[in-house]
């Protein structure tokens, strides 16, 4: 097919390119986008045996760029698991661990997903089942007597709640002598005071912060790096039915972890654009404890002799540093005090220390490559810009275009002072969407007018793009919070002026302003030349209510030419 010519016709092109054309016609040939206009100019630049494709009305798009996927964290761990999100009662769930069981050796641990629709849990969860609550141990033993079994929970939303069966209680070393809450894990018991098996509280995966915890998640193999390649190959193929082509890997990204990209790439396995960063500091998973001085500066050395901006598949920029984490946890550095998981009053936490972040701003202003920079809340954001400022008046940062990431709380000052940096920014809508309404829980001095203030940025000129910050979520969906900004849940908009913008801008921030930030030439638009990444939408989301945007559906995507997902379009 990638040597196929393939003509696109029946629909309108929005080639999201710099004087923003529309056409009525596209041309792919050899990988590349060939030409696009009228109908008649575009037939008349076809061969006579090139394929004919008519879109019967719908929109054909730049293919969308992620720039805050997960994907390989997601498809790795996702990968061992069975699934249950969907899950209706416990003898569903019974069923669905005993088919695993009678494939699995015995003693081996059957992992699967939670219940409900991750990571938020806003919309449904466990409490959905029929039975209002998760199975205890005696249930779950009904599936299997002979393999561990654990319910996750994932991150980030605490409190959460989890459950083992019996052979897993065993594993673990949890019986009716085990205190019934040990630091933020509540174990519920029974009248005789065996444990049922459930567990509340920081009971997450990762981003628990709880030492018990990560001592329990330690004995559960619920990250195989035999899977990082097959569970990525998946995930990918979920990112592609939902239209996105290229991806920016800039997050909790081990040389480990880059490496299975890598591997893939050499195999001529890649079928996803993706660039890639390396974390700085270790934290957040429960084996994560910050790196002794030799090593951090060896994985550094090691960063910036990698760098690979040329591939037309598999690119490598640069170091990424995480100020703070999530408000779930408590982790958000606010210049005011909120509301912690448990009640606890707390203004956020390091997830790396300010002399090591300097450290890594000035190794990479002095070797000249990519920084992220990832701040959550207001104190998180007078961290990095101190820093970054003053590295600024000993070298030329601007020039880098560095990268602010996330960004949920931020001032009117503090974004033109990294405006006055020359700096790119991605954020989530789904900080807004999933936490809108924790944060009107948790935060009583906030000011929600810097609350994702999209505005502000696109006023200040900097290169806005978006990301789903673990997915595979819905890019339809995305583009649609960034015009209404939407809190789930109570259906609150928190539109005010400083988070309006375009529709135009929405899509953008997944086309060709990602592009930018990403500094990939060839992708992010439809112009001759540029590779033929690209998606067709069942609507235009140019054009269609505001209301419908979410509920597109893709029913093609060319990734290189090559159709990556058809929904039965090219037959």
């Amino acid at each position: 097919m990638k040597n196929d010519p393939l003509l696109l016709v029946g629909g309108v092109v929005q080639s999201m390119d710099k004087n923003d054309t529309v056409a009525e016609a596209l041309l792919v040939r050899d990988g590349k986008i060939e030409a696009l206009g009228s109908l008649a100019e575009v037939r008349a630049a076809a061969p006579n045996h090139a394929r004919e494709v008519d879109v019967a009305g719908a929109a054909i798009f730049p293919g969308f760029i992620d720039t805050h996927p997960h994907l390989l964290h997601y498809g790795s761990l996702q990968e061992p698991l069975v699934d249950i999100l969907d899950a209706q009662s416990h003898d569903d769930i019974v069923e669905r661990v005993r088919k695993r069981a009678q494939a699995t050796p015995p003693n081996e641990w059957i992992m699967t997903t939670p219940v409900g629709d991750a990571h938020y849990f806003i919309e449904r969860s466990y409490k959905n089942l029929k039975e209002g609550e998760l199975p205890s141990r005696h249930v779950l033993d009904k599936a299997t007597e002979n393999h561990p079994v654990v319910i996750q929970a994932w991150a980030p939303s605490l409190p959460n709640a989890i459950t083992f069966n019996s052979l897993a209680l065993k594993m673990l070393g949890i019986g009716e002598h085990t205190p019934e809450r040990i630091s933020n894990v509540w174990i519920e018991k029974e009248k005789d005071g065996k444990p049922t098996g459930r567990m509340f509280g920081s009971v997450t995966n990762y981003y628990s912060n709880d030492a018990y915890a990560n001592e329990l998640w330690l004995k559960i193999p619920f990250l195989k790096f035999e899977l990082l390649v097959p569970g990525t190959k998946t995930a990918i193929g979920a990112y592609h039915r939902l239209g996105v082509t290229g991806v920016y890997e800039n997050h909790m990204m081990d040389k480990k972890l880059i490496d299975a990209y890598r591997t893939m790439r050499r195999k001529d396995e890649l079928r996803m654009r993706v660039m890639a960063s390396q974390e700085a500091e270790s934290y957040g998973m429960p084996w994560s404890k910050p790196r002794e001085m030799p090593d951090f500066m060896a994985r550094l050395e090691d960063a910036a002799n990698s760098i690979q901006l040329k591939d037309d598949w598999f690119r490598f920029n640069g170091v990424t540093i995480m100020w703070d984490g999530t408000c779930f946890p408590g982790g958000m550095l606010m210049r005011d005090p909120y509301r912690g998981p448990y009640g606890e009053e707390t203004c956020g936490y390091f997830h790396i220390t300010p002399e090591k972040a300097e450290t890594v701003m000035r190794f990479c202003a002095e070797k000249r490559i990519r920084l992220n920079t990832m701040c959550m809340g207001t104190q998180a954001h007078e961290e990095n810009l101190s820093r970054l400022e003053a590295i600024a008046k000993e070298f030329d940062i601007r020039s880098l275009k560095w990268i602010l990431n996330h960004a949920v709380f931020i001032e009117p000052e503090q974004v033109k002072r990294y405006a006055q940096l020359n700096m790119d920014f991605t954020t989530s809508m789904s900080f807004c969407w999933g936490k809108g309404e924790l944060f009107r829980q948790r935060m009583d001095k906030v000011n929600f007018a810097d609350l994702m203030p999209l505005r502000r940025f696109f006023d200040a000129g900097f290169a806005v793009a978006a990301g789903s910050d673990w997915g595979p979520k819905n890019p339809y969906e995305q583009m649609q919070l960034a015009l209404t900004h939407e809190f789930a849940g109570s259906r609150f908009r928190n539109l005010g002026p400083d988070q309006k913008i375009s529709r135009r801008q929405a899509i953008g921030m997944w086309t060709d302003d990602a592009a930018r930030v990403l500094q990939w030439q060839g992708i992010g638009s439809l112009s001759p030349g540029n590779h033929a990444d690209l998606v067709v939408v069942d609507r235009d989301l140019m054009n269609c209510d505001v209301e419908e945007i979410g509920s597109a559906k893709t029913r093609l995507t060319l990734v290189g030419g090559e159709p990556v997902y058809d929904a039965g379009l090219l037959g």
